[in-house]
């Protein structure tokens, strides 16, 4: 009988079976990786999104939710993974100090302009605010609007002149006149001028101060929603206009008290947005 099996290592019965546990455990590692990557940079984007950075950047909150998880899932994998958890932390934290202090009451509310309503002027101007995809006008259009049908009522002004927008829609092209001329009937103010179709507050300043050239009007009460209130009126002055700025009322956030978190976190969105957008209007010379 032969004695070469005793100087043979010997081999542990279950070795195929321990390598294959392993290597499923780091399969199984390596996907929850990859999911908490996901998982992880879905919720960085939707806390950007809560502070209002889609907006600034002119994207829609659905924009950037694939991207940011394909981004999480792929540093998932590396060596980054351990880092993941404190970008959403950090913009949670920063939310939070946003929602629940006094930090944006001051900056936010000095981008509100509110003039002294005159007797009398040329012309009541309703700035619009966007169209919804079923061409209605969006709250703060519509805020603007009611706004400056109450003054034409209080007879501030002989005319009111709204600015269109347009947007296509399901291969048709949708505007804003009819549901301004419908919320203008149900006020009892007709005979509504409406601009070209517009696209930014720049082109609604051109395209009232065209108006205003042709008819010979001089003063102008410029209604847009609160925080937009002082970019625009600028830019109205800017043509050469007298102008009048009132602020709408505002009935998605509570801009007199600013007194809950959500309020507060909204306003800090638009006060990124003003900010950005007055840079931009000082860098191309329209205010």
């Amino acid at each position: 009988m032969s004695d070469r099996g005793k100087d043979a290592p010997a081999k542990p019965i279950y070795e195929g079976d321990r390598a294959a546990a392993s290597a499923a455990i780091r399969r199984e590692s390596m996907v929850q990786r990859v999911v908490t990557g996901a998982v992880l940079g879905v919720a960085t984007w939707f806390l950007l999104a809560l502070l209002g950075i889609p907006q600034v950047v002119g994207v829609g909150v659905d924009a950037g939710v694939l991207p940011f998880m394909l981004v999480g899932g792929v540093l998932g994998a590396t060596r980054f993974c351990r880092a993941l958890p404190f970008v959403p932390g950090a913009l949670l934290l920063f939310a939070m100090a946003v929602g629940y202090t006094s930090l944006v009451i001051g900056p936010t509310r000095s981008l509100i302009r509110a003039d002294p309503i005159p007797q009398s002027a040329d012309a009541i101007v309703a700035l619009s605010g966007g169209i919804t995809a079923d061409g209605l006008l969006g709250q703060q259009g519509t805020d603007r609007l009611r706004k400056a049908l109450e003054l034409a009522r209080a007879g501030v002004a002989p005319r009111l002149v709204v600015t269109l927008e347009a947007r296509r829609s399901k291969g048709a092209v949708l505007t804003s006149a009819a549901d301004q001329k419908k919320l203008a009937a149900m006020a009892g103010v007709t005979g509504i001028i409406s601009t070209g179709p517009v696209e930014s507050t720049h082109d609604e300043a051109l395209a009232i101060e065209r108006l205003a050239r042709e008819r010979g009007w001089h003063r102008v009460v410029v209604v847009t929603s609160p925080f937009h209130s002082r970019r625009a009126c600028r830019t109205f002055e800017r043509t050469g206009l007298a102008v009048s700025c009132v602020p709408s009322d505002s009935r998605d956030i509570a801009v007199r008290s600013l007194d809950s978190a959500y309020d507060r976190v909204r306003a800090f969105g638009m006060l990124l947005y003003e900010t950005a957008g007055t840079l931009r209007y000082r860098q191309m010379g329209w205010i």
